[in-house]
């Protein structure tokens, strides 16, 4: 029992910044996987950025007011030795090459009751479709459970 509370405070700790954890309450978390493909991007001309809207009913109200959702995204990287997969937390936000300038793209997400949105967006603001394409995301929900 003291090593699963210890589990908790450290988990509690990293992930909302704080020292304190109570030995009543019980933490949960859920992690979840989505996939949006390159044609699930719509273009939000009220915020200029390609937008995926996904009906995510774990996250309540009472996580959304009280708990804590982390993110990222799976980016595959390359170098001399070749690809290999890492995660990013989001936001991500890299800079890309482009015609003797470049730019940066923002990979995030927006929570409400209920949802979830994935989007992309550049600095430049446009709707060009090359930032898009296929990706996993990957998201965990923590909260305190009171019923204990």
């Amino acid at each position: 029992m003291k090593n699963k509370w210890i589990k908790q405070c450290l988990i509690l700790a990293l992930a909302a910044g704080t020292a304190g954890c109570t030995l009543e309450n019980e933490t949960e978390i859920e992690t979840a996987f989505f996939q949006v493909k390159q044609r699930d991007w719509t273009w939000n001309t009220a915020y200029n950025r390609y937008e995926r809207v996904i009906n995510y009913p774990e996250l309540g109200q009472a996580i959304y007011e009280k708990g804590s959702v982390q993110g990222g995204v799976f980016i595959i990287e390359r170098d001399a030795n070749g690809e290999y997969e890492v995660l990013k937390n989001l936001p991500f936000v890299e800079s890309i090459p482009y015609q003797n300038r470049s730019y940066t793209r923002t990979i995030s997400f927006d929570i409400a009751p209920g949802q979830i949105t994935f989007y992309i967006q550049s600095s430049d603001l446009s709707n060009d479709a090359s930032d898009l394409g296929d990706f996993e995301f990957k998201i965990t929900l923590l909260w305190e459970d009171n019923r204990s």
